[in-house]
Formats: structure tokens, sequence, C-alpha cells
């Protein structure tokens, strides 16, 4: 092969994945989003693979190739969990056969096919299934997330046949080529998928300004609310199925569907408003959380768990100046109970 074009491949690739890992670090600074942390090193630990590769250690080059692959599966599991509000279990064994298969070659192979050869090609797979399971799953709104993970698979793809043409010597450099530019192609759009509004779920033209503060309202008082905040990128968390069309609203339901959240799952409530009161406190707007349907939680969590949950929201709201307003009924809650909540969210 053409030394030149061999090292002009090299540069460029490596280029885009420490590029590609830098946003993505940068992304999870901003947003704390585990996903964009994985992928992030999954890129750095792929950049090294080219190394390895180009000093001729293929060891080395068989175990950071898996290495990569397997976080890279991880992040889009992740992802998906953080995308669909749903708990994956495990999701470290899942990705863990490129890790595997490469130990494997690399302890009891004694030639290339064995130490690297078939490591690459089920390392390839998994970067194919990566992009396969985001597009089946993701919502199709999310469109930069289906063109990376179109471009996710591409790349895989192209990278299983290489154990297979790696001799033939007139596909050599053509192969060597296109697998630079797949690369270049697939950091650029996992790039900007990240930093798209949808990945940090902060979305709406902001038009008017929102005091920071607590506010508990009574069911009357949130249709108040809602007219008032009509137009703005709120978070809520809500049982009834008519929020402001510019909302983010996940419906508190046990039953599963897209932008629903498990009436238990109160760290996943956490987590998405702990993501949005960051991201709004970046672009110096008041971060706005509301839920509605405390009467509901305390039948499924009980009095303690949600006065807990309340009292640890509303610590992230005051900490990243937002506001929060929690809409529950005086009448539909014991009177201890609602003072309970009144007490730990505004005194009193």
């Amino acid at each position: 092969m053409n030394t030149t074009l061999l090292m002009v491949g090299q540069a460029l690739s490596l280029s885009a994945k420490f590029a590609v890992s830098a946003v993505l670090l940068m992304v999870y600074i901003q947003s704390r989003r585990k996903s964009a942390f994985i992928w992030a090193i999954a890129w750095l630990v792929a950049a090294m693979s080219i190394v390895a590769d180009a000093l001729g250690i293929l060891q080395f080059a068989a175990l950071t190739e898996a290495t990569s692959s397997s976080l890279l599966f991880l992040g889009s599991l992740v992802f998906l969990s953080e995308e669909l509000g749903k708990n994956l279990r495990y999701p470290s064994l899942w990705a863990a056969p490129p890790l595997i298969a490469a130990t494997y070659g690399i302890f009891l192979g004694n030639d290339w096919n064995s130490v690297v050869g078939i490591p690459y090609g089920v390392s390839a797979f998994f970067i194919v299934l990566s992009g396969v399971l985001i597009v089946a799953s993701i919502d199709p709104k999310f469109k930069s997330a289906k063109r990376a993970a179109f471009a996710l698979g591409i790349l895989g793809a192209h990278k299983m046949d290489y154990p297979f043409l790696r001799t033939v010597t007139w596909f050599a450099p053509m192969g060597f080529a296109i697998g630079a530019a797949l690369t270049v192609v697939a950091a650029y759009f996992m790039a900007r998928m990240v930093l798209s509004k949808e990945f940090i779920n902060l979305t709406g033209t902001i038009r008017f300004e929102i005091d920071p503060g607590i506010e508990l309202v009574s069911s009357s008082e949130y249709r108040r609310v809602k007219e008032d905040l009509k137009g703005y990128p709120v978070l809520a968390f809500i049982r009834e199925l008519t929020p402001p069309d510019e909302w983010k609203a996940y419906f508190l339901t046990s039953l599963p569907g897209r932008d629903t959240i498990a009436p238990t799952n109160l760290p996943r409530i956490l987590e998405l408003s702990g993501r949005y009161l960051r991201e709004a406190e970046m672009r110096g707007v008041t971060g706005v959380v509301v839920i509605d349907g405390i009467e509901y939680l305390v039948i499924h969590n009980g009095i303690t768990a949600v006065t807990k949950f309340l009292g640890t929201l509303r610590d992230l709201v005051i900490l990243r100046d937002g506001r929060l307003v929690v809409v529950v009924d005086e009448t539909a809650l014991e009177k201890k109970d609602y003072l309970t909540i009144k007490r730990v969210l505004i005194g009193g």
C-alpha cells in the first residue's frame, strides 16, 4: 500500500476520533449524560487502536479495537435507556462479547486470524448492532440520532470485511480510504447528535423571563400556570395529556410507552430534572420543572419516599436557580401528609 496514503488516512482517522471525543466530553460536563461519557472513552480507545496498528502490535490492536467496540455498544444501551426511560439490567454484560473474544484470541491464538481477525469481526458486528438498535428504537423526530446510527452501522459493516479482504492487493488502498472516510463521517454525525437540542432535552424559544422559586399550587391554579408558561420550555411530569406544545412532558404511568415514566421510578425523574436544570443554567435561563400527580406518586411509593424525593428535587432546583411547581390538592391527601409536603417545599 502507498505509505503516504496510509499515513494520511491514519492522521485523518486519529484527528476525527480525538475531535469527537473532545466534543462528547464537553457535552458530558454540561449535561452529565452517562452515554456521552462512555462514548467519549470509546472514541479515545479507538484512537489508541490506530497507534497500535501503526506500531504493528497485534495484541494491543485487537484489545483496543474490542474495548472501543464494547464501550460504543454500552454507550448506545445507556443512551437508549436515557431516552426511553427504561433501565436495562447488567448493560456491561451485554456489551462484553467483543472484549471476551479479544481476550481469548490474545491468550489462545497463534496466528493473525485468531489474534486479530475474529476479535476484529466480532467488534465490527457490535458497532453495526449499536447503529441498528438506535435506528430501531429512537424517536423518529430525533433525526440527528438516526443519522449518527446509520453512519455507525455503515462503518461497522465496512470493518467486518477487513479480515477477509486485507490481503487483496487491489482492494487494500481503496478499503483503507473508505474506512478513513467513514470514520470521519461517523464522528461528525455523532458530534452533531450530542450537540443537538434533543440530546440535551431543553427545547423551545425563550420569549420571557421566569423568576426562580418554589410553588405549591392546586389543580385549579395549575390551569393558570399552564397558561402563564405556554411557550416556555418547561420540563413536566404529569398525569394529564394536554400539556402545552412547547413543554417536554413525561406521562406518569405504569404502562410502557414513549415519553412515559413509571411512578416508582423517582430516581429517573431526578436524573432528567438535574440534566435539564444544568442546561438551563448554562443558557442563562430559569429552568422550570412541573410535577403533577403527587397523589399518584404517594399511592405507589408512600408518603415518606415521595417527601424525600420532593426534598431532593427542591434542592436541585434551588442550587440551579430554577423554579419548581408542584401540583397537589389539599383535600386529596391526609392533612398531615399535605402539611409535611408543604413544609418540605416552602416551609411553614
